[in-house]
Protein backbone atom coordinates (compact mmCIF):
# COMPACT_ATOMS: atom_id res chain seq x y z
CA UNK A 1 0.00 0.00 0.00
CA UNK A 2 1.38 3.20 -0.78
CA UNK A 3 -0.02 6.49 1.24
CA UNK A 4 0.58 9.87 -0.03
CA UNK A 5 -0.16 12.42 2.98
CA UNK A 6 1.25 15.46 0.40
CA UNK A 7 4.55 17.43 0.66
CA UNK A 8 6.48 15.08 -1.91
CA UNK A 9 6.74 16.42 -5.01
CA UNK A 10 7.41 13.09 -6.86
CA UNK A 11 5.46 9.84 -6.66
CA UNK A 12 7.24 6.44 -6.86
CA UNK A 13 5.36 4.39 -9.14
CA UNK A 14 6.41 0.86 -6.82
CA UNK A 15 8.05 0.54 -3.53
CA UNK A 16 9.05 -2.53 -2.13
CA UNK A 17 8.22 -1.49 1.44
CA UNK A 18 4.52 -2.67 2.59
CA UNK A 19 3.43 0.71 3.48
CA UNK A 20 4.93 4.22 2.90
CA UNK A 21 3.80 7.45 4.06
CA UNK A 22 5.31 10.52 2.66
CA UNK A 23 5.03 13.33 5.30
CA UNK A 24 5.39 17.29 4.14
CA UNK A 25 6.97 18.73 7.56
CA UNK A 26 5.83 22.26 6.60
CA UNK A 27 4.83 24.54 9.39
CA UNK A 28 5.74 27.62 7.88
CA UNK A 29 4.40 29.71 10.80
CA UNK A 30 4.60 27.47 14.07
CA UNK A 31 2.61 28.32 16.92
CA UNK A 32 -0.77 26.88 15.76
CA UNK A 33 -1.96 24.13 18.54
CA UNK A 34 -4.59 22.57 16.35
CA UNK A 35 -1.93 21.05 13.79
CA UNK A 36 -0.17 19.70 16.60
CA UNK A 37 -0.39 15.97 16.47
CA UNK A 38 -1.25 15.82 12.32
CA UNK A 39 1.14 13.35 11.91
CA UNK A 40 -0.37 10.23 14.42
CA UNK A 41 -3.00 9.07 12.14
CA UNK A 42 -0.95 8.74 9.02
CA UNK A 43 2.47 6.59 11.17
CA UNK A 44 0.09 4.05 11.71
CA UNK A 45 1.29 0.89 10.20
CA UNK A 46 3.62 2.54 7.83
CA UNK A 47 6.73 0.56 7.26
CA UNK A 48 8.76 3.57 5.84
CA UNK A 49 9.37 7.84 5.85
CA UNK A 50 10.26 9.99 3.52
CA UNK A 51 10.29 13.28 4.72
CA UNK A 52 10.58 15.32 2.10
CA UNK A 53 9.49 19.47 2.22
CA UNK A 54 10.75 22.60 4.32
CA UNK A 55 9.60 25.44 4.28
CA UNK A 56 10.24 28.40 2.47
CA UNK A 57 8.63 31.55 3.19
CA UNK A 58 6.83 33.67 0.07
CA UNK A 59 8.86 37.21 1.74
CA UNK A 60 12.46 36.02 0.85
CA UNK A 61 12.65 40.26 0.73
CA UNK A 62 11.79 43.43 2.56
CA UNK A 63 11.56 44.32 6.29
CA UNK A 64 8.37 41.74 6.87
CA UNK A 65 10.99 38.61 6.33
CA UNK A 66 12.40 37.47 9.45
CA UNK A 67 14.29 34.00 8.08
CA UNK A 68 14.46 32.64 11.45
CA UNK A 69 10.66 32.79 12.46
CA UNK A 70 9.65 32.52 8.63
CA UNK A 71 12.24 29.25 7.68
CA UNK A 72 14.59 28.31 10.38
CA UNK A 73 12.43 28.19 13.15
CA UNK A 74 9.29 26.18 11.49
CA UNK A 75 11.38 23.89 9.87
CA UNK A 76 12.85 22.69 13.10
CA UNK A 77 9.70 22.68 14.81
CA UNK A 78 8.27 20.64 12.29
CA UNK A 79 10.92 18.09 12.29
CA UNK A 80 10.75 17.71 16.18
CA UNK A 81 7.35 17.11 15.74
CA UNK A 82 7.60 14.30 12.87
CA UNK A 83 10.31 12.41 15.47
CA UNK A 84 8.40 12.89 18.38
CA UNK A 85 5.05 11.23 16.44
CA UNK A 86 7.41 8.03 15.39
CA UNK A 87 8.30 8.02 18.80
CA UNK A 88 4.47 7.66 20.65
CA UNK A 89 3.16 5.60 17.30
CA UNK A 90 1.38 2.72 18.77
CA UNK A 91 2.66 0.92 15.64
CA UNK A 92 6.06 2.18 16.18
CA UNK A 93 8.23 -1.02 15.84
CA UNK A 94 7.05 -1.30 11.98
CA UNK A 95 8.85 1.38 11.34
CA UNK A 96 12.04 0.61 9.78
CA UNK A 97 12.85 4.07 7.92
CA UNK A 98 13.24 7.89 7.94
CA UNK A 99 14.65 9.04 4.52
CA UNK A 100 15.44 13.00 4.69
CA UNK A 101 15.64 15.66 1.73
CA UNK A 102 18.48 16.97 2.95
CA UNK A 103 20.59 19.39 0.57
CA UNK A 104 24.27 19.88 -0.77
CA UNK A 105 23.81 22.90 0.92
CA UNK A 106 24.36 20.91 4.47
CA UNK A 107 27.92 19.35 2.78
CA UNK A 108 29.24 23.07 2.15
CA UNK A 109 32.41 23.21 4.15
CA UNK A 110 34.68 26.32 3.72
CA UNK A 111 37.10 25.99 2.05
CA UNK A 112 35.93 23.36 0.08
CA UNK A 113 38.05 20.59 -0.20
CA UNK A 114 39.41 19.22 -3.15
CA UNK A 115 37.41 16.40 -3.54
CA UNK A 116 33.65 16.40 -2.05
CA UNK A 117 32.45 13.75 -0.23
CA UNK A 118 29.47 12.67 2.27
CA UNK A 119 32.10 13.23 5.32
CA UNK A 120 32.04 16.93 4.52
CA UNK A 121 29.55 19.10 6.65
CA UNK A 122 28.51 22.83 6.47
CA UNK A 123 29.16 24.98 9.58
CA UNK A 124 25.79 26.10 10.33
CA UNK A 125 26.61 28.40 12.75
CA UNK A 126 28.37 30.05 10.00
CA UNK A 127 24.96 29.82 7.31
CA UNK A 128 23.00 31.84 10.40
CA UNK A 129 25.11 34.32 10.61
CA UNK A 130 25.24 34.63 6.67
CA UNK A 131 21.73 34.87 6.41
CA UNK A 132 21.72 31.78 4.82
CA UNK A 133 18.56 30.41 6.27
CA UNK A 134 17.64 27.84 4.44
CA UNK A 135 21.17 26.33 4.40
CA UNK A 136 21.56 26.54 8.09
CA UNK A 137 17.87 24.77 8.65
CA UNK A 138 19.10 21.94 6.25
CA UNK A 139 22.11 21.06 8.24
CA UNK A 140 20.66 21.32 11.39
CA UNK A 141 17.72 19.27 10.52
CA UNK A 142 20.14 16.68 9.33
CA UNK A 143 22.17 16.52 11.93
CA UNK A 144 19.22 16.29 14.64
CA UNK A 145 17.97 13.05 12.60
CA UNK A 146 21.32 11.30 12.53
CA UNK A 147 21.48 12.00 16.74
CA UNK A 148 17.93 11.40 16.83
CA UNK A 149 18.39 8.16 15.04
CA UNK A 150 21.60 7.09 17.05
CA UNK A 151 20.27 7.51 20.42
CA UNK A 152 17.06 6.07 19.63
CA UNK A 153 18.12 2.91 17.81
CA UNK A 154 17.37 -0.58 20.09
CA UNK A 155 15.72 1.08 22.37
CA UNK A 156 12.64 3.17 21.32
CA UNK A 157 13.44 2.22 17.65
CA UNK A 158 14.03 -1.45 16.14
CA UNK A 159 17.11 -2.92 16.11
CA UNK A 160 16.94 -2.71 12.45
CA UNK A 161 16.31 0.76 12.23
CA UNK A 162 17.96 3.57 9.36
CA UNK A 163 18.09 6.56 8.75
CA UNK A 164 19.11 7.94 5.40
CA UNK A 165 19.52 11.33 3.91
CA UNK A 166 19.74 12.25 0.34
CA UNK A 167 21.39 15.29 -0.54
CA UNK A 168 20.06 16.49 -3.72
CA UNK A 169 21.85 20.13 -5.72
CA UNK A 170 19.36 21.58 -8.18
CA UNK A 171 16.77 19.82 -9.00
CA UNK A 172 14.98 20.23 -12.39
CA UNK A 173 12.97 18.27 -14.49
CA UNK A 174 9.33 17.93 -15.77
CA UNK A 175 6.56 17.17 -12.82
CA UNK A 176 4.93 14.25 -12.61
CA UNK A 177 1.77 14.62 -14.44
CA UNK A 178 2.78 17.31 -16.69
CA UNK A 179 1.30 15.02 -19.74
CA UNK A 180 -2.37 14.51 -18.41
CA UNK A 181 -5.20 17.01 -19.67
CA UNK A 182 -5.71 19.93 -17.77
CA UNK A 183 -2.19 20.57 -16.60
CA UNK A 184 -1.41 23.80 -16.37
CA UNK A 185 2.52 24.74 -15.41
CA UNK A 186 3.51 28.18 -14.04
CA UNK A 187 7.72 28.01 -13.64
CA UNK A 188 8.70 27.68 -9.62
CA UNK A 189 11.16 26.89 -7.20
CA UNK A 190 14.36 26.03 -8.95
CA UNK A 191 12.79 25.49 -12.13
CA UNK A 192 11.55 28.94 -11.96
CA UNK A 193 15.36 29.65 -11.84
CA UNK A 194 16.17 27.92 -14.67
CA UNK A 195 13.49 29.52 -16.54
CA UNK A 196 14.69 32.97 -16.03
CA UNK A 197 18.23 32.15 -16.82
CA UNK A 198 16.56 31.06 -20.44
CA UNK A 199 13.88 34.36 -20.80
CA UNK A 200 15.95 36.92 -18.97
CA UNK A 201 19.45 35.68 -19.42
CA UNK A 202 22.72 35.52 -17.29
CA UNK A 203 24.84 38.26 -19.15
CA UNK A 204 27.83 37.19 -17.61
CA UNK A 205 29.07 33.83 -16.72
CA UNK A 206 29.94 33.74 -13.18
CA UNK A 207 33.54 32.22 -12.77
CA UNK A 208 31.99 29.65 -10.99
CA UNK A 209 30.23 25.95 -11.14
CA UNK A 210 27.35 24.43 -10.67
CA UNK A 211 25.69 21.36 -10.59
CA UNK A 212 21.84 19.38 -10.72
CA UNK A 213 20.21 16.21 -10.81
CA UNK A 214 17.04 15.50 -12.37
CA UNK A 215 13.78 15.31 -10.29
CA UNK A 216 13.52 11.66 -11.37
CA UNK A 217 16.84 10.58 -10.38
CA UNK A 218 16.58 12.18 -7.38
CA UNK A 219 12.83 10.57 -6.56
CA UNK A 220 14.73 6.81 -7.70
CA UNK A 221 17.14 7.44 -4.88
CA UNK A 222 14.69 7.81 -2.30
CA UNK A 223 13.16 4.74 -3.47
CA UNK A 224 16.00 2.87 -3.37
CA UNK A 225 17.43 4.05 0.11
CA UNK A 226 14.41 2.18 0.81
CA UNK A 227 14.38 -0.69 -0.65
CA UNK A 228 17.89 -1.54 -0.03
CA UNK A 229 18.50 -2.92 3.59
CA UNK A 230 22.16 -2.07 3.93
CA UNK A 231 21.01 1.80 3.24
CA UNK A 232 22.61 4.17 5.64
CA UNK A 233 23.65 7.48 6.44
CA UNK A 234 24.32 10.36 3.97
CA UNK A 235 24.19 10.24 -0.23
CA UNK A 236 25.10 12.85 -2.59
CA UNK A 237 22.41 13.41 -5.32
CA UNK A 238 23.99 15.10 -8.08
CA UNK A 239 25.91 14.57 -11.57
CA UNK A 240 29.27 16.36 -12.49
CA UNK A 241 29.60 20.13 -11.84
CA UNK A 242 30.24 22.65 -14.81
CA UNK A 243 31.82 25.64 -15.15
CA UNK A 244 29.33 28.86 -16.30
CA UNK A 245 30.87 29.07 -19.35
CA UNK A 246 30.08 25.33 -20.32
CA UNK A 247 26.34 25.78 -18.84
CA UNK A 248 25.48 28.93 -20.82
CA UNK A 249 26.96 27.47 -23.96
CA UNK A 250 25.10 24.33 -23.94
CA UNK A 251 22.12 26.27 -22.85
CA UNK A 252 22.51 28.24 -26.33
CA UNK A 253 22.48 24.96 -28.35
CA UNK A 254 19.26 23.98 -26.70
CA UNK A 255 17.71 27.36 -26.80
CA UNK A 256 18.36 29.78 -29.42
CA UNK A 257 15.96 32.75 -27.75
CA UNK A 258 18.83 32.72 -25.17
CA UNK A 259 19.26 36.29 -24.32
CA UNK A 260 23.23 37.24 -25.35
CA UNK A 261 25.92 36.39 -22.31
CA UNK A 262 29.78 36.89 -21.73
CA UNK A 263 31.80 34.06 -21.20
CA UNK A 264 34.30 34.58 -18.53
CA UNK A 265 37.59 35.08 -20.58
CA UNK A 266 40.02 34.97 -17.03
CA UNK A 267 41.69 32.21 -15.62
CA UNK A 268 38.52 29.57 -15.02
CA UNK A 269 38.24 27.96 -11.49
CA UNK A 270 38.32 23.92 -11.01
CA UNK A 271 34.30 22.80 -11.06
CA UNK A 272 33.66 21.56 -7.44
CA UNK A 273 34.78 18.27 -7.60
CA UNK A 274 32.83 14.81 -5.61
CA UNK A 275 33.50 11.57 -4.96
CA UNK A 276 30.51 9.78 -5.62
CA UNK A 277 30.69 6.25 -4.90
CA UNK A 278 28.16 5.84 -1.90
CA UNK A 279 25.72 7.90 -4.17
CA UNK A 280 26.69 5.78 -7.06
CA UNK A 281 26.02 2.44 -4.78
CA UNK A 282 22.33 3.38 -4.51
CA UNK A 283 22.09 1.67 -8.12
CA UNK A 284 20.16 4.91 -10.30
CA UNK A 285 21.21 5.46 -13.58
CA UNK A 286 21.57 8.85 -13.88
CA UNK A 287 21.24 11.17 -16.62
CA UNK A 288 24.14 13.67 -17.54
CA UNK A 289 24.15 17.45 -17.49
CA UNK A 290 23.01 18.37 -21.41
CA UNK A 291 20.29 15.71 -21.12
CA UNK A 292 18.85 17.22 -17.66
CA UNK A 293 19.26 20.55 -19.51
CA UNK A 294 17.75 19.16 -22.77
CA UNK A 295 15.00 17.88 -20.96
CA UNK A 296 13.92 20.61 -19.01
CA UNK A 297 13.93 22.92 -22.28
CA UNK A 298 12.19 20.64 -23.86
CA UNK A 299 9.82 20.47 -21.05
CA UNK A 300 9.49 24.40 -21.28
CA UNK A 301 8.55 24.05 -24.87
CA UNK A 302 5.95 21.58 -24.59
CA UNK A 303 4.36 23.41 -21.89
CA UNK A 304 4.47 26.85 -23.20
CA UNK A 305 6.91 28.34 -20.97
CA UNK A 306 9.24 29.31 -23.88
CA UNK A 307 8.54 30.96 -26.93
Amino acid sequence: MHRDRGGLCFAPARVSCASLVCIGVTDRYGGDPSLKGRYDEPLKGCDAIIHSSTPISPMLSGKDFDGERDILNPGMEGTHELLDSILKCETRPSIQCLVLTSSMSAAAPTPEPSVKDESHWSDDAGQLARGNYYGCLKTRQEKLCHEWATSQKGRTLSDIFRFVAILPTMIIGAPVGYDQAGFSYTPSGTMGYLHGWLTMGKPNAPNDSMSFIDVHDCAAMHVAALDKADASGRYFSLVESWHWNDILSTLKELYGGLPPFALYEGEKCVPTQFNLSRMNSLGVDVKDVRTILKDSVSFFSEVGALK
